[in-house]
């Protein structure tokens, strides 16, 4: 490792690494620092990803005999290691893991772009929250149907939570309207740090969101959704308004333990509402549905490799 750490080109923030258009002929690995990968149209730049330390970027393109279809560009400071073709052929035979590994990175980046590319389409039909940025509930709505049954077919994990601002009307009546936007864009800008670009997020009318986490199991969304909220939380105290307290309650629902859009939709709604008489300012998951130990094993998802179903998702097999 020592030795190929040597062979990285370093790269200063705000350098391109490629551009888009450009011919491809390697890839790259990112020894240090941050790459973003943005894509340039006639409305202007895209941040499509960022690629930090250790991760593969470059490869698609490479594999497909295909230009670039976007530009890399140094997000701080950075090296990375170029490796063309022939090397790449070469360290397959060292370590025929690299094949899978490699696919598997593509596949996730694709399946990833592949949920960009249908939230942009569901988009386009509703107009999005003026304040957020996010989708209607409308469009969410119907996100939400279409996406249980993409994953009952690909047998994979979703959870849905909705958020609710605890005091919200209370709150714009004592600080003001102005600040109870303000801190509803505090809470957007804290959703889009901690979720992935593949989650969606949709705007329930004034001071309630949706949120779609996909291959996310009970702890996993759980996990999540408690660290959007501390997150949030110390945005509020940063504030530093006298008198000012704001936080959110969250329940959560997971496919395929609900197995229908309308069940997962009202198991979270009742672990809000559960969430909101037992104090507010918390996350709270539902219970599986009463059917979901009766189902046969032919009905059941298969689980990844290495890994079972538990009431709450996948766990590690022993």
């Amino acid at each position: 490792m020592k030795s190929s750490r040597a062979l990285g080109t370093p790269f200063k923030q705000g350098e391109v690494i490629f551009s888009q258009g450009d011919s491809a002929d390697c890839m790259y690995v990112i020894q240090k620092g941050k790459v973003e990968i943005v894509m340039e149209t006639e409305f202007g730049s895209n941040r499509l990803v960022t690629k930090k330390k250790g991760d593969v970027f470059g490869e698609i393109s490479l594999f497909a005999c295909k230009s670039r279809f976007a530009t890399a560009r140094a997000l701080k400071d950075c090296i990375v290691l170029k490796v063309d073709e022939r090397a790449f052929v070469a360290k397959l035979h060292q370590d025929p893991s690299l094949a899978f590994n490699t696919i598997r990175s593509m596949a996730r980046r694709i399946y990833e772009q592949d949920h960009i590319l249908m939230r942009g389409f569901y988009d386009q039909d509703e107009p999005c929250c003026e304040i957020t940025g996010f989708s209607s509930y409308i469009d969410l709505a119907a996100f939400l149907e279409i996406e249980v049954k993409r994953a009952r077919r690909l047998m994979q994990t979703m959870a849905f939570a909705i958020i609710d601002m605890d005091g919200y009307v209370n709150l714009c009546e004592k600080h003001g309207v102005d600040i109870g936007e303000f801190l509803l864009k505090s809470l957007a800008t804290t959703l889009r740090e901690h979720l992935r670009s593949s989650d969606v997020v949709g705007r329930f009318g004034e001071d309630r969101f949706g949120v779609l986490l996909y291959e996310a199991d009970g702890v996993t969304a759980s996990k999540t959704m408690k660290n959007v909220r501390i997150s949030f939380a110390k945005k509020v105290v940063e504030l530093g308004l006298d008198g000012l307290e704001s936080s959110f309650s969250c329940g959560i629902a997971i496919f395929p333990e609900h197995a229908k859009a309308a069940k997962l939709n009202s198991a979270a709604f009742k672990a809000l509402t559960k969430a909101k008489s037992s104090g507010k300012d918390q996350v709270v998951l539902a219970d599986p549905g009463p059917d979901w130990k009766k189902k046969s094993v032919e009905n059941i998802p298969l689980p990844p490799v290495g890994k079972k179903w538990s009431g709450w998702g996948f766990i590690k097999s022993t």
